[in-house]
């Protein structure tokens, strides 16, 4: 990219860096409501929609000639608007499904499981199978997934039975293959039982394998290309085929969500395995062919041993697993893609999400029996990157999914951004209460950490029923907020066109990452969720990034085909790093991974473990490495350890430090051409100071992303920042060699040359239009003063007086939660986040009529009369009274040379 191309989008962002979203649909629409809801999407900066069917939308119309027309329709208005559209594949989510129509009149395309009891006698049963994930989410989620809401299940077989000893330590060979011996005595719709003709010794357990199909599931089985075959079939063909020509133009991509089977657990469940494994006919052969042992010994090792034959041979099964898995359901959505010229992307079931672990997100599960641990593999089969992430905190799914996008030859990635409720246990209550500063804040973070566009979960066609209760099946408790409804979304696109602009300014840069973290794929296959490596990777990810330095995920393949330069590793993505580090890894794929790390330490350059350390190769044993690490951290490393070890890398690239006080997010990539930029954001309630130095002298360019201006300073040697809350800058350096340079300080704060009046007394209040006015104080917000329910906009009117002619400045302190403020009736300007400050420009002595229209959440109405209420209602207005600043220089920025 060159640079006029890089400034021409920053300043007009493409619709790639525009928030797209999910586009739920609760029942048909006619052209005009999604010609009206469109406009209105467009008109708030959304550059890309997908249309969703939600829980509340007739199943049995889902995929109807209707809906298809329907269909239609909206995409086609939506590229007379200019927008660009994504095809979400399936009825609610899961893909694979169609609504149930992949499995009908297809029972063998049903999901199918292994099941499995350990017993001291010669009998048993599996019994109490039940599907937990699905169950937390209440019967109407269970409807959604079974007929009639009930796990029933059929064709029982048995599938191997073994038996090892009692201790645990079933190595392959203390193992004895007694499957033969064994006969199903008893089943049904809802357990069966095994009887074993021989004699269980003292010492010895015998572990069962039945797997049966579930008669009742509308999910499928993912391990069968097939399923994935008359998914397409049924699923996605059709809509496709009716859109025509207007594929793929606007419609341009398929979207995948989450494709997983039930995760069961029943009554017998143990071992290492924490859920039921998906089961095929080919699955036996392919785990012989790439193992060399029966299948049943395969499958005892799965559950039973920690010796390195046994860990081995489970690494190798989950290998084997994952693979026919990922060819099986994303290779034909590949080849489909591929042959329908569409953009493929979507994301799997991320363990992660909301978490800087691991398993720190759907505890539930154990990720391994679904597509939920490869995620380098996987991400080969897509054209774009994309991931899920829950509420709005920093967490390690956009560092993922940008670290996997590199990995495949990419970059950056589409992050699926969803709210779950904080105030009641129902998840799916959402969060009305949702504000532009959090929304705004959540963005900056996760561009910073990876991301390309920012997916909103989502944009509703209707807000649902005020007297059901109901979660999904009321729109409104759908995992909600649905933006568009929320009083503050006509300030919507601020924030749409100030986060494209982020996006875009570092869209040109590769990032500075000088530590890869080596993602450990096959220590998470063979030790399990609960294994100390899923907290160490996310200790490591966040102290990283708390301490300023940034980093990538990297795969083994990764570093095995590195290269090494001058200590430092080159990866095949264009990505160097001066440290790798292992976190709690005990198993590796290969010895190549090792033996480069090695020559990395010989090198020069740094090797650091934390935890456990590498003790078997799934392709060989293990070499004697000798001291091949350069720090041996043996728990888990806190702050300080790892500040410690980062003194040690060479220092390169901008010196980002904060003098005091906690530190502003950062971001900070070079060009080609030896450029740097950077991105700083201040998140927190407090001002935050950034000193910003390189090794010789820069020209610092400010691109301003709220308006698209760029301003140029030249000449320095150190830039200080003063980050007042949610301020955010773009800075692109350019070095620069001679004398003479200066020191620069750089503000937004305003400079008051006399006293500042605090508007405290005069205050009426209007509800909404055609509401009576009442008396106000400014001191709380509205839901305090006899306006509990209400959500919308507020105005605030006061005839205020200026004594002084000359410049002011409109102060709110505090705003709940976006404000337009009007002077004489002439709109000033309007804000939806920190700092709410208002030029009102030269004003002569005298009086004028100030109005402030404030806009809340939805959360006080919504929520009211509901159980989601939780214990307080949500500040609403002005909080704080508002100050008249008299002014000596531009609210744009004060600079002063030190």
């Amino acid at each position: 990219m060159t640079h006029e191309e890089s400034l021409a989008l920053f300043r007009n962002p493409t619709h790639a860096f525009r928030p797209s979203a999910y586009w739920f649909w609760h029942s048909i629409p006619d052209a005009e409501t999604c010609r009206r809801q469109l406009a209105d999407f467009k008109a708030q900066g959304f550059g890309t929609i997908l249309i969703q069917a939600r829980i509340a939308f007739p199943r049995d119309l889902y995929l109807s000639a209707a809906f298809i027309a329907a269909y239609r329709t909206a995409i086609g208005i939506a590229g007379e608007l200019g927008l660009k559209a994504g095809f979400y594949d399936d009825f609610n989510w899961i893909s694979g499904h169609a609504g149930g129509r992949t499995v009908e009149g297809r029972d063998d395309l049903r999901e199918r499981h292994l099941f499995w009891a350990t017993v001291q006698e010669n009998r048993g049963a599996i019994s109490g199978i039940r599907p937990p994930f699905v169950q937390s989410m209440g019967p109407d989620i269970m409807a959604w997934q079974y007929e009639n809401g009930e796990v029933l299940w059929g064709e029982w077989a048995i599938e191997a039975a073994l038996l090892h000893p009692a201790d645990g330590a079933a190595d392959p060979a203390t193992v004895i293959d007694v499957t033969r011996h064994l006969v199903l005595t008893r089943f049904d719709a809802v357990s069966c039982a095994f009887v074993f003709d021989g004699h269980v010794p003292e010492g010895q357990r015998l572990t069962v394998f039945v797997n049966a199909r579930s008669v009742s599931s509308r999910l499928i089985n993912y391990l069968m290309p097939a399923a994935a075959q008359r998914f397409i079939e049924v699923g996605i063909d059709p809509i496709v085929a009716a859109l025509g020509d207007l594929v793929p133009d606007p419609l341009g991509f398929a979207f995948y969500d989450q494709p997983a089977a039930g995760f069961y657990r029943w009554d017998q469940i143990g071992g290492n395995l924490g859920n039921s494994l998906l089961f095929s006919d080919a699955l036996g052969s392919r785990v012989e062919d790439a193992t060399g042992v029966p299948f049943p010994l395969a499958l005892i090792s799965l559950l039973y041993g920690d010796s390195e034959p046994a860990l081995r041979l489970r690494a190798m099964f989950y290998e084997t697993y994952s693979g026919l898995m990922n060819d099986a359901f994303f290779g034909t959505l590949r080849a489909w893609a591929d042959e329908k010229g569409l953009v493929l992307t979507g994301h799997e079931i991320l363990p992660h999400v909301s978490s800087w672990s691991l398993n720190g997100g759907f505890t539930s599960i154990d990720p391994r029996v679904a597509p939920a641990t490869d995620f380098f593999g996987i991400d080969a089969f897509r054209h774009e990157t994309a991931v899920d992430a829950n509420n709005f905190i920093a967490q390690l799914a956009p560092k993922m999914g940008d670290s996997v996008a590199r990995s495949n030859g990419r970059s950056r990635c589409v992050v699926e951004t969803y709210a779950s409720a904080l105030r009641t246990p129902v998840r799916a209550a959402g969060q009305w209460e949702l504000t532009l500063q959090t929304m705004r804040a959540q963005a900056i973070r996760l561009y910073c950490l990876g991301t390309r566009q920012f997916l909103w979960h989502g944009l509703y066609q209707t807000d649902g029923s005020d007297t059901d209760m109901t979660p999904f099946v009321n729109p409104r408790f759908d995992f909600g907020p649905g933006i568009n409804f929320e009083p503050w979304w006509p300030y919507h696109h601020l924030f749409a066109e100030e986060t494209a602009r982020i996006s875009a300014f570092i869209e040109p840069a590769t990032p500075h990452t000088p530590v890869a973290i080596i993602y450990p794929l096959h220590t998470a296959w063979a030790e399990g969720p609960r294994h100390a490596h899923a907290a160490h990777v996310g200790t490591w990810c966040e102290h990283l990034l708390a301490l300023g330095c940034d980093y990538m995920l990297v795969s083994e393949d990764d570093i095995a085909l590195a290269d090494i330069d001058d200590g430092r590793l080159s990866t095949r993505s264009g990505l160097t790093f001066d440290a790798v580090v292992l976190p709690s890894v005990t198993v590796m794929k290969s010895r190549r991974a090792l033996d480069k790390l090695a020559c990395l330490q010989a090198a020069g350059g740094a090797v650091w473990c934390s935890g456990a350390l590498p003790t078997l190769l799934c392709d060989g044993s293990m070499p004697l490495v000798g001291d091949w690490t350069s720090a041996h951290l043996v728990g888990r490393p806190d702050a300080a350890a790892i500040a410690t070890l980062l003194e040690t890398l060479p220092k390169c690239g901008p010196n980002l430090s904060t003098p005091s006080g906690k530190k502003p997010w950062q971001w900070i990539g070079h060009e080609p051409d030896g450029s740097w930029r950077g991105v700083v954001f201040n998140d927190s309630s407090e001002p935050a100071t950034c000193d910003l130095r390189l090794a010789t002298g820069f020209n610092c360019e400010f691109w301003v992303p709220a308006t698209g201006e760029i301003t140029v300073e030249r000449g320095l040697a150190s830039l200080c920042l003063l980050l007042e809350p949610q301020v955010v800058w773009c800075m692109r350096l350019l070095l620069i060699d001679g004398a003479g340079w200066r020191d620069l300080m750089i503000s937004e704060l305003a400079s008051p040359r006399g006293p500042v009046a605090v508007l405290v007394e005069g205050w009426t209040f209007q509800a909404g239009a055609g509401v009576p006015t009442a008396a106000i104080s400014v001191a709380s917000g509205w839901e305090r003063q006899g306006f509990s329910n209400f959500s919308g906009t507020g105005a605030y009117r006061n005839r205020i007086s200026i004594k002084t002619a000359g410049r002011w400045l409109l102060e709110l302190p505090q705003v709940e939660t976006a404000a337009a403020v009007s002077l004489d009736g002439i709109e000033i300007g309007c804000r939806g986040w920190s700092p709410y400050r208002f030029e009102l420009g030269h004003l002569e002595a005298g009086s004028y009529d100030l109005e402030i229209a404030v806009s809340n959440t939805a959360a006080n109405r919504y929520y009211s009369g509901t159980p989601y209420q939780g214990e307080t209602l949500d500040a609403s207005g002005l909080l704080a009274a508002p100050r008249l600043i008299a002014l000596e220089e531009d609210l744009t920025g004060t600079t002063s040379s030190c």
